[in-house]
């Protein structure tokens, strides 16, 4: 495995409902400028990781993604946003990007894009979600957090209540989730449960083992790993959970 992002023999992910078939999508035929503009936005070896990834984890057909983390810091808005490119660039689907952080979002600030509104606004009404998408590069879209981050938890409640997510599934092929981490925020196992099964982005050296695995055990099951930062496999007793040795 070359490159600084080594995914592991991964479990099927879950997803959200079924997606819209691929004719939905506007104007698939990208071209060079645009392609590039979008390589742009992440670091290659991220890509690369990311392409390798989706290899293993979208053998079942399912076309939506939740990114997690023990802590901040490990890459999953990164990674994330690698995962929505690849979905655009080597598959031409129209991905929407979701910034699920809602405490501390990020995602409209690394590609230079509104704050809102989003999430925290489109949960207040009766609202349609193609109306609150911006444009990141050819089809690729952000759904931001939006502006009120007063009441995180509430906010993440009236989305799961709400109609948003099976709009998300019409509207775009791939739903990609950055969600917040799971042990430095109130919404983190939260909003890892409304997208099934997450991915988990580990970074060697940010956090420790122990809370590393306190954070898994926070999920309802093992989840697909993502190894950010080292050319090694993943960890020993991540894979055994998996199923992956014995």
């Amino acid at each position: 495995m070359t490159g600084d992002v080594a995914p592991s023999r991964l479990a099927p992910l879950s997803a959200l409902p079924a997606v819209r078939s691929q004719s939905q999508a506007v104007n698939r035929d990208h071209d060079d400028d645009v392609a590039r503009e979008a390589r742009e936005l992440v670091q290659p070896a991220l890509l690369q990781g990311a392409r390798e990834a989706l290899q293993r984890i979208a053998q079942n057909g399912h076309r939506a993604y939740g990114v997690t983390s023990t802590v901040r810091g490990e890459g999953r808005t990164s990674i994330a946003t690698a995962l929505a490119i690849v979905e655009w660039l080597d598959h031409e689907r129209r991905v929407v990007l979701v910034d699920l952080d809602l405490e501390k979002p990020s995602l409209h600030e690394r590609l230079g894009l509104r704050e809102g509104p989003g999430i925290g606004d489109l949960v207040q009404g009766h609202n349609s979600v193609e109306d609150y998408v911006q444009r990141i590069v050819g089809d690729i879209w952000l759904l931001s957090a939006g502006r009120s981050r007063d009441d995180a938890p509430r906010g993440l409640n009236r989305l799961a209540e709400s109609t948003i997510l099976s709009q998300l599934s019409e509207w775009a092929d791939v739903a990609v989730f950055d969600l917040p981490p799971l042990l430095e925020s109130t919404t983190g196992a939260e909003a890892a449960r409304l997208c099934g099964s997450p991915i988990m982005v580990v970074r060697a050296g940010v956090a420790p083992m122990p809370q590393v695995k306190e954070a898994v055990s926070k999920l309802a099951a093992p989840p697909p790993v993502i190894l950010n930062g080292v050319r090694s496999a993943v960890p020993t007793w991540i894979r055994r959970s998996l199923g992956d040795i014995r």
